[in-house]
Order: C-alpha cells, then sequence, then structure tokens
C-alpha cells in the first residue's frame, strides 16, 4: 500500500533550514523506505578521548570517592548552577552548590561514579555514567545509572552548569528520607 502525504511549501523551508531533509522528500515517498541520512555534526571528542571537556568530568568523578564537598564544589564557577532533574529546583551559585553535595554526602558510606561513556562539543559534554553508592543506614550498594550534562568555561577549567538525569525510584532515595 502506497501512502502519500501532501506538505504545505513552508514547512520543507522550514526543515531545510534546520539542516533536515525537506518535507516534500519524506512524505511523498511511500511509507516503509529508509530516510536519508542526517547530517553528520563535527566530531569533538568521544568515549572517553582525552580533551579539555571530558578531562575536567573525569577528575571530577573521580573526586566523588573522597566524599567532600568542598573538593567537589572548586570544580564550578562561582555562578553555576546545578540541577539534579527529576527533584525539583535548581541550585545557584558554588557556595550553595557545596552545601547541596555536603547534604548528599551526609547520607553516603562511600560513592564511585564510573564514567560509560562521554562525548563533547564545544563547552559541553554528556556522560553516560553509572553512580554505585551505599547510604549510610543500608547493607546493600545501589548502581545509578546517570546521564550527566556539564557545561564548561571557556578555559575548560570550572563547570558553568551541571544537570543530572536518573530514575528517582533506581535511587533508592526515598529509603533515607
Amino acid at each position: 500500500m502506497d501512502i502519500r502525504i501532501r506538505i504545505r511549501s513552508t514547512r520543507r523551508g522550514l526543515l531545510r533550514a534546520a539542516g533536515g531533509v525537506s518535507l516534500g522528500a519524506i512524505g511523498s515517498g511511500a511509507v516503509g523506505r529508509p530516510a536519508p541520512a542526517a547530517p553528520s555534526l563535527p566530531e569533538t571528542g568521544g568515549a572517553l578521548e582525552p580533551g579539555p571537556g571530558t578531562a575536567l568530568v573525569q577528575r571530577f568523578c573521580a573526586a566523588w570517592s573522597n566524599l567532600d564537598a568542598a573538593e567537589l564544589a572548586d570544580f564550578f564557577a562561582a555562578d553555576a548552577t546545578y540541577q539534579n532533574i527529576p527533584l525539583p529546583g535548581v541550585v545557584t551559585g558554588r557556595d550553595a552548590i557545596q552545601q547541596a553535595l555536603a547534604e548528599q554526602i551526609r547520607i553516603l558510606q562511600y560513592t564511585t561514579l564510573t564514567i560509560q561513556k562521554a562525548v563533547s562539543w564545544r563547552n559541553t559534554v554528556i556522560a553516560t555514567r553509572v553512580d554505585s553508592y551505599r547510604y549510610t543506614n543500608a547493607d546493600h550498594d545501589v548502581d545509578l545509572p546517570i546521564v550527566g550534562v556539564f557545561e564548561l568555561t571557556p578555559d575548560f577549567r570550572r563547570f558553568t552548569s551541571w544537570v543530572d538525569y536518573f530514575d528517582l525510584g533506581q535511587s533508592e532515595f526515598e529509603t533515607v528520607i
């Protein structure tokens, strides 16, 4: 069965301007035909490849095993932001970030952050990792998959933004509240 879709030309122009294929090309083909390949982006990093952005993220993740909020806060610019999604709120400023990290550390026996893959582009690093930790009142480890997005200063020396995305249920956070 050949299904054809008609699309107004204004939409074709919008998609072309965004670097994609024209909607007319997609809409006029039969369902099931492969779509043209997406345009490639320049590579500026890769899975744990050394580079100024990924190297800072690697050092930051390694520092977590020290459970030292002041050491961790030193990775941030003075006006940086930190957000743990799905938890509400954004923490702003190095001092406030240090306080938030101290609260997290206070309930941990130990932790390790293991980067699985990290990619960078310009001053942004996206890292998939597994955070392994044990709460102070727990008898087992938690292994939490996380995606972290880090934005860095132009000199790659500090974070201007850190956002972690994780499943709250897998974190077992409710067991320590």
